[in-house]
Order: C-alpha cells, then structure tokens, then sequence
C-alpha cells in the first residue's frame, strides 16, 4: 500500500535546521513511508492525545510527525530530535481549544 506525503512549512523549516546526514535520513525514512507505511522499523504510531496525528521514528533518534488527512493521504507537520518534537507537540495538547 502506496501513500501520497504534503510537506507543511513548518516541517519545510524544521528539516533544514537539522545536520545533512539527518536530513538524508528523514527523506530516506519518508521514502520508505511512501512505499509502506507500517514498515517494522517506522515504528508507525499514534501520538497521544491526537487521533489524526501520528509519529514515525527517523534517523539518530530523530521523529516525524504526521497528520493522516486520508487512508493515503498525509500531511508531513515537523521533524526534529525525540526530546524537542515531544515537548512542541505536548504543548499543542495542553493549549486551550
């Protein structure tokens, strides 16, 4: 099962502000997500307490977030190291709706 990927400009921005290496390894990881996304070593995820929001893992310790718009459709929102993805998105949860 194929899928389609949008990259938002948040995502846009928080890429290039990671090493080349890393940079290579997140478009290496979503290349594989095209190709199927429940691949073992994705570690596709639900990011709690989101229900449209999900996590990959990347490389270096490094998590993608995505928000699933369709079966196979998604939108790619942020990159960036486990600890800093973590405390962005856990702070989007707590935010007054």
């Amino acid at each position: 099962m194929s899928v389609e990927l949008s990259l938002t400009s948040t995502f846009e921005k928080s890429i290039k502000k990671l090493p080349p290496d890393r940079q290579k390894g997140v478009k290496s990881k979503l290349s594989l997500f095209l190709q199927n996304p429940k691949t073992n070593s994705l570690r596709y995820r639900v990011l709690e307490p989101f229900d449209d929001i999900f996590i990959i893992n990347g490389k270096g310790g490094d998590r993608i977030i995505l928000k699933r718009i369709s079966d196979k459709e998604y939108e790619v929102l942020d990159v960036g190291p486990h600890d800093n993805v973590y405390r962005r998105w856990n702070r989007r949860s707590l935010a007054p709706a």
